[in-house]
């Protein structure tokens, strides 16, 4: 574990949440998003150092609206002040508070805290995890989510010639039989040089799921996530036993106990991570990490959708984590406008990691200053 070189004494917290549209909406099972309504902290020391983190609000997932988040962020606030980080255990003042639950809150508590402790020692955000990074480099995942399948199809070559090959289509908001043509219609295109997912967001029923599951190898799909709700486990481990293509789990992934359930006891061959869900980036490396020891496939992912600062957070898990091998889901790539300093940067359908102090970037109020909804 990294170790600190100096005390790092909390003097200040500022918070807002932001409401940004997206470029066009993505059409997911049971839901139509239009907009990000996001959370962001600036974590700020003694030394007047200071650190930035952002997480989106999810209700499907994590149960937390942008409102909320902002008074549990309030009652963090309040808590942090004048505490003192000697390490990075220290980090666990956030499971600690009488807070409960509220992962999304936290994880934008925890990258600001990474972020601060990162800058006071002068050394980028994955190095607190790792000492070298694992990769140059990491392919970027598009999701396919149109209201119409010409829409996606347009959108898919588009992106195709933008260099994008790792492709997610979202199913589960029409039956079965629907998304399978969906799926081989979009992937017969790109079939020689593209690798996609299915992913349902449990919006299927056990039947379509069962269905998709036997024949998703057959219209191209390389790994089928979250097919039926996450609570239905025995459910998930007969589609994961009969199924022609891996599994993967996203709702169902909350903690590192989760972690370790899923690979004991082979509910799916896969997760994907997400800082909102597991209450940070550091939670989110040791999952993947757990996760790694367990023969389980990797997807790191943000939400739909995040700025440059959510994305340069799992950006650093990426570059500490042994594998990853189902690749990275960037969602800067969706807002119509990323209001920060220095914007993640995706070119020929990867981003290249450059060397930061810190996290690389922070929120920009002069540009972030239309889309606040909420500050303090």
């Amino acid at each position: 574990m990294f170790t600190l070189t100096k005390d790092i004494l909390i003097k200040e917290v500022e918070i807002y949440t932001l409401k940004i549209p997206l470029n066009k909406p993505i059409k997911m099972a049971g839901i139509v998003v239009d907009s990000a309504e996001n959370l962001f902290v600036k974590i700020i020391s003694q030394n007047d150092t200071y650190g930035w983190g952002e997480a989106s609000s999810a209700p499907t997932m994590t149960g937390e609206f942008s409102h909320g988040m902002f008074s549990a962020a309030l009652f963090l606030k309040n808590f942090l002040i004048n505490k003192n980080l000697t390490s990075l255990n220290d980090l666990d003042i956030l499971k600690k508070s009488p807070l409960y639950e509220n992962k999304g809150t936290k994880s934008a508590f925890e990258i600001a805290l990474l972020d601060l402790i990162a800058k006071e020692n002068n050394i980028p955000l994955f190095q607190l995890f790792a000492s070298q990074s694992k990769r140059h480099s990491i392919p970027i995942i598009k999701m396919v989510a149109g209201k119409t399948i010409s829409e996606e199809l347009d959108d898919f070559k588009k992106a195709l010639d933008e260099g994008f090959t790792k492709f997610k289509i979202k199913v589960g908001s029409n039956d079965a039989k629907t998304d399978l043509n969906r799926c081989a219609s979009i992937s017969k295109i790109g079939h020689d040089k593209c690798f996609f997912s299915a992913d349902a967001n449990e919006g299927f029923s056990h039947e379509d799921a069962a269905e998709f599951a036997k024949n998703a190898k057959d219209v191209g799909i390389s790994f089928f996530e979250q097919p039926i709700k996450a609570s239905e486990k025995n459910k998930i481990t007969e589609i994961t036993a009969f199924s022609s293509v891996p599994t993967c789990s996203d709702e169902g992934v909350h903690s590192i106990n989760d972690v370790i359930e899923i690979g004991d006891k082979s509910i799916t061959s896969g997760l994907s991570l997400k800082t909102i869900k597991l209450g940070g980036a550091y939670e989110a490396y040791k999952c993947g990490e757990k996760a790694n020891e367990l023969g389980l496939n990797i997807n790191l992912s943000g939400k739909v959708a995040e700025t440059s600062i959510a994305s340069f957070a799992i950006s650093h898990v990426a570059q500490a984590i042994t594998q990853a091998n189902w690749d990275l889901s960037i969602t800067n790539q969706y807002l119509v406008e990323d209001p920060v300093t220095k914007n993640l940067k995706i070119s020929n359908g990867q981003i290249n990691f450059e060397n930061t102090v810190g996290l690389g970037t922070e929120l920009d109020i002069s540009k972030a200053s239309k889309f606040i909804q909420q500050s303090s």
